[in-house]
């Protein structure tokens, strides 16, 4: 997913100095299309994170229950951490951050876009004059 979207950025990020007023009445609806994609990583991350702790405590709860000698709170966490469930949660929350952390950039980038498109436009006036 970060390989495609780093693709896609590098085509919604490309400016043509013969597309550029197509290119500056689209960068608003390009920005949104980033922008709710930011947002909906963000609700995918925090569903990923309340999904691995319930499965956390579930786990806890299966140790607790059929370990043959009691065992504490911490004890229990730190054996369910090792599981593999868990640790694939856990990839896919880092992977869910590194796309989230992309967006945010990329957002910056689109803002910046909206001077360069600007600034574009005031050379072509000052060559045209």
């Amino acid at each position: 997913m970060l390989e495609n979207y780093i693709k896609e950025l590098e085509a919604d990020l490309k400016i043509d100095e013969i597309y550029l007023k197509d290119y500056a009445l689209k960068l608003p609806g390009i920005k949104h299309k980033w922008a709710g994609r930011c947002i909906r990583h963000k609700l995918e991350l925090v569903t990923l994170k309340k999904q691995k702790e319930k499965l956390k405590s579930d786990i806890v709860k299966k140790l607790n229950e059929t370990s043959s000698v009691k065992l504490s709170m911490p004890v229990l966490e730190k054996t369910a951490e090792s599981a593999a469930e868990l640790k694939d949660y856990e990839a896919k929350i880092k992977e869910v951050e590194l796309v989230i952390e992309l967006l945010e950039k990329s957002e910056k980038t689109f803002s910046s876009a909206s001077y360069d498109v600007k600034n574009i436009l005031e050379i072509i006036k000052l060559e045209t004059t």
